[in-house]
């Protein structure tokens, strides 16, 4: 049978298991693409769900029942995840079985252990995100798509499930030439149109492998890129895109949440934010109040749909800078930044706070395998790296450091045989030990 009808099937089947289900998941896509594409009634709806879920909070929620407080946004204290994690119990709504809520763990940047319930509604909400802006992406279900990440016995997928979603299960736990290269052979055996997903930090190393051989890859007919998890550096993004020939975008989520925002297809590098399910806040680093547009605070996320277990002005960790309109035409709500967990932000010697990809940017002038970058001190850092056959130039790589950290840091260089892996699958580029 032809492979694009099997894909049509694939389709077909999804939506009617879903109608025999009451279509719930066709109602979600619906609503987030009624909102999103039509911002006079966003507003509206956002009100509408938001009224809902703080009503539910205040009734149902020992945390905030215990508060009395009004259901206005405002009125909510802002909370993070040692917060909830002292208090889990706290945050569940007590409409809900917990054992018949399902649970999400991640270790996160830290590797500290945080869990979240969510209620059927809300992995309703989930998946009907993930079509919609999927989609948005230039890959639709059915398509086949190769997901590249640290596969184990707790995220693994059946492969029956793999068949079903045309799901390509591509391990990248190493990224050594005969890892990459086998990646490579697969993309190029199936000509029929295809999309990859994959961790920014493991779009870094294809590249590099992808440079040392020096070949187009046009014919793959790889339909679009998705990059998760930390920001992707303009010059991996703009390679990947030459090698390809096809769209790369960054998708901002997390586990607790959901799809927070995803980077516009035109060539402005905004991320559009998924209004139709969040109400986003940006506030000051060091207070729990709003900065103006366009000033780097902190992302401070309320999820309208998770009735189970409500994060109300949950802080992400993650930095962003808010703009009120687009440059593209869809003209919404944007992040114009979006930066990494603020403890992954350093500081200069004189306090100066960075953004990582200082150092992102300048590593990628030297040709490593890995690097991790720590933060002891208010003058102290260490530089780990795996290399390849030859150590860099340390004298010309301690420079262009000290052009953002100061001439006066006191840079270590350890050489290492690996950065070891997070549960999560991710690892951590750039640690500041001084805010543990």
């Amino acid at each position: 049978m032809d492979k694009l009808k099997v894909r049509n099937i694939r389709q077909l089947v999804y939506w009617a298991i879903d109608y025999l289900k009451g279509g719930v998941i066709k109602h979600h896509y619906l609503d987030i693409k009624e909102i999103l594409e039509n911002p006079g009634i966003h507003q509206k709806k956002n009100l509408l769900y938001l009224n809902h879920i703080l009503n539910h909070a205040i009734k149902t929620v020992p945390y905030y029942s215990s508060l009395g407080i009004r259901p206005c946004l405002e009125d909510f204290p802002v909370v993070n995840k040692e917060i909830i994690r002292i208090n889990q119990n706290q945050f569940l709504s007590n409409q809900f079985k917990k054992e018949k809520l399902y649970k999400v763990t991640t270790s996160g940047s830290t590797g500290t252990p945080f869990t979240v319930y969510k209620d059927p509604g809300k992995l309703a909400r989930h998946k009907a995100e993930n079509i919609y802006f999927s989609e948005l992406a230039k890959y639709n279900f059915g398509t086949k798509l190769f997901y590249l990440r640290v596969w184990n016995n707790v995220n693994k997928k059946s492969a029956l499930k793999c068949f079903f979603e045309n799901l390509v299960m591509q391990d990248a736990a190493t990224l050594d030439g005969k890892n990459l290269e086998n990646f490579i052979s697969k993309l190029k055996k199936d000509p029929l149109p295809k999309s990859i997903l994959a961790f920014s930090s493991t779009c870094e190393g294809l590249v590099q492998y992808l440079d040392s051989k020096s070949e187009e890859l046009h014919a793959t007919n790889v339909q679009s890129i998705i990059t998760i998890s930390e920001t992707l550096p303009q010059q991996v993004k703009q390679k990947l895109e030459n090698y390809f020939n096809c769209p790369v975008i960054s998708r901002y989520s997390n586990i607790e949440n959901g799809f927070i925002a995803q980077q516009c297809l035109e060539e402005n590098n905004e991320y559009h934010i998924n209004n139709a399910s969040f109400i986003i806040e940006i506030l000051d680093l060091e207070r729990d109040v709003p900065i103006s547009e366009g000033n780097l605070g902190r992302i401070v996320i309320t999820d309208l749909f998770n009735f189970g277990m409500p994060l109300i002005r949950y802080d992400t960790g993650d930095l962003g800078v808010l703009k009120n309109k687009s440059i593209c035409s869809k003209n919404n709500e944007v992040f114009s930044f979006i930066g990494g967990r603020q403890v992954d932000f350093i500081y200069s010697t004189n306090k100066e706070l960075l953004s990582p990809h200082v150092i992102t940017n300048t590593m990628w002038s030297y040709p490593v395998k890995q690097f991790q970058f720590i933060q002891t001190s208010a003058e102290g850092y260490v530089l780990k790296l795996n290399v390849f056959d030859s150590k860099p130039d340390e004298n010309s790589l301690l420079k262009d450091l000290k052009k953002y950290l100061g001439y006066d840091a006191k840079i270590l260089i350890e050489y290492v045989d690996e950065i070891p892996v997070l549960s999560s699958g991710k690892r951590r580029k750039i640690i500041n030990q001084m805010l543990k």
